[in-house]
């Protein structure tokens, strides 16, 4: 067992002030990309539960502070995030790239929010997932089925070219802003493009509900295969557009593979909702029958 000497009044400012800064960091993490928030959490944590017993009861009883100091205790015992922290961090780095990109900022403060949102993402990506394996569903080749799994990949891809359509019209903004020509802003044409883009994105998914057991087993993997798989699809649409090459190859093929990875997430989510949903009447059932 490890005995801790007791600490000096200097000794316990010290590590109340780190505490509290390190606190304050954890909470700028939650809204700031590229700051992580869970490191700063378990800061704050040792640095109280050494110090002083007041701070480190308020931390752990402050509600709005539950969520992420479970998950820092869990990553201080795993190593490991939950998607959905993971998504989440990912969705507020690249949500602060998109802001900076359309509201006129300095080209420096443009590249800084992209270099954090990278980041962020290489940081998510070397991290582990701690997530419970979702149900898989047992399709069969009925009728049934069959619309079911078209439906769920017009719905998966529906939503990956809603966020593939943002993340390529966003990049083109950034592209042309760094020329000094920015792209002219007004509502018509970014829905345009976006409505475009959920179209093509929901036709491409029901190739994904078909191809999906023919691409890698991991998830990430099937994701990125199906993205590369939709790149030439994408390209003639942005061909038609008569956007340059350059523009195409540097930003609308990372597009594609953020279409690619969305698809597959979503339709693995909705297939496993679909799959738990569809068990639950049979669960009660055998309930009902038991008693």
């Amino acid at each position: 067992m490890v005995t801790y000497r007791p600490l000096s009044l200097v000794q316990r400012i010290v590590l109340i002030s780190v505490g509290t800064i390190s606190l304050g960091f954890g909470i700028a993490g939650m809204f700031l990309p590229g700051v992580p928030t869970t490191p700063f959490l378990l800061i704050t944590a040792g640095c109280y539960a050494r110090s002083s017993e007041r701070l480190y009861t308020w931390l752990l009883t402050r509600p709005w502070l539950q969520k992420p100091l479970e998950t820092a205790f869990r990553f201080k015992e795993r190593r490991t995030l939950p998607l959905r922290v993971k998504l989440i961090a990912q969705s507020v780095a690249w949500s602060s790239f998109g802001l900076t990109v359309f509201t006129a900022s300095s080209p420096f403060g443009q590249v800084t929010t992209l270099l954090l949102a990278i980041a962020c993402s290489v940081a998510m990506g070397i991290i582990k997932t701690d997530d419970e394996p979702l149900p898989e569903r047992r399709w069969r080749p009925t009728l049934g089925d069959i619309a079911a799994q078209l439906g769920l990949g017009a719905l998966a891809g529906g939503f990956g070219g809603l966020i593939g359509g943002m993340a390529a019209r966003a990049g083109a903004q950034f592209a042309t802003n760094l020329a000094g020509q920015p792209l002219a802003m007004s509502w018509q044409t970014p829905l345009t493009w976006l409505g475009l883009s959920i179209a093509l994105g929901a036709l491409l998914g029901l190739a994904y509900a078909g191809l999906r057991h023919r691409l890698p087993a991991n998830k990430w993997l099937r994701g990125l295969a199906f993205g590369a798989l939709s790149i030439p699809a994408l390209l003639s649409t942005v061909w038609q557009a008569q956007i340059g090459l350059p523009l195409a190859i540097v930003w609308f093929i990372p597009s594609a593979l953020v279409y690619g990875l969305v698809t597959s997430l979503a339709f693995g989510r909705l297939a496993a909702d679909r799959a738990l949903s569809s068990a639950m009447p049979t669960h009660n059932a055998a309930g009902e029958q038991g008693c």
